[in-house]
């Protein structure tokens, strides 16, 4: 069963780093070109999920020939062959896949001065350089100032895709026939990285609570209920998660052999 990959082939936290202040900057920079009524920059939920696969496979393969019967000068003899082609062959693989999401307000995002920005990333991963979230963002807000239309859950996606594979054989050739040995293998390195934006659900009506003192004169005690759980955090997680499950299935890839 192969391992996830390590730090050195996956560095979580300078591909988050990187990620939270590529999505800063761009975020900050709409907000002062582009009107609200186009793209609200502090109205979104961000999701950032990694998602790495691994798969290895190992096929060992042997077989033989035999000539019967080997001794030299004879006219008519018959050859047995055990396996075809590499002989008998065996077929060992496994898969080994992790994800995991990281959520931003854009708001507070935008007004987190903390992030340590200023500094170049040590990590020469391609998901820690340059990932164009900014030019992608301001080219999706362009277009829909042009039509007149609304971005709608805008989506990015980055993907790293590492394959080693390899094969030999070996045979060995004597008078009564030749053994063969064989082996073949390859390890695949399938690295996600996809970011989401939610909107934000909008307050229709803003309500005024007044509440009681719990002991008043001439009064029985007040023993309010427990207040009442909004629901505003489950729907916008729910439509979270539906739009993260659509990313995925949009960047699953073909099973070859």
């Amino acid at each position: 069963m192969p391992d996830l990959p390590p730090d050195w082939a996956l560095p979580m936290q300078e591909i988050l780093l990187h990620s939270a202040c590529e999505l800063q900057w761009a975020l900050r920079d709409i907000d002062h070109h582009v009107k609200k009524s186009h793209f609200d920059a502090r109205n979104w939920k961000i999701s950032i999920t990694l998602n790495p696969k691994v798969d290895a496979d190992i096929q060992p393969g042997a077989g033989l020939t035999r000539k019967e019967p080997f001794t030299t000068g004879v006219q008519r003899f018959s050859t047995w062959v055990l396996g075809s082609g590499n002989g008998v062959t065996a077929d060992m693989r496994g898969q080994r896949t992790g994800s995991v999401d990281f959520t931003f307000d854009s708001a507070k995002l935008m007004a987190d001065t903390e992030l340590p920005c200023d500094r170049e990333s040590a990590s020469y991963h391609s998901l820690t350089k340059y990932l164009g979230i900014a030019d992608w963002l301001h080219r999706s807000v362009a277009a829909s100032s042009l039509t007149a239309s609304s971005v709608d859950n805008p989506k990015f996606s980055a993907e790293v895709f590492i394959k080693f594979g390899g094969g030999g054989g070996y045979t060995y050739t004597m008078p009564p026939g030749t053994d063969l040995l064989s082996l073949n293998g390859y390890y695949q390195l399938d690295e996600n990285l996809n970011i989401v934006f939610t909107a934000k659900p909008k307050v229709a009506e803003k309500f005024e609570v007044t509440t009681l003192p719990e002991v008043q004169d001439g009064l029985l005690p007040n023993k309010p209920k427990a207040p009442a759980q909004t629901t505003v955090t489950i729907f916008e997680d729910q439509q979270l998660s539906l739009q993260q499950i659509r990313q995925q299935l949009q960047n699953i890839r073909a099973v070859t052999q």
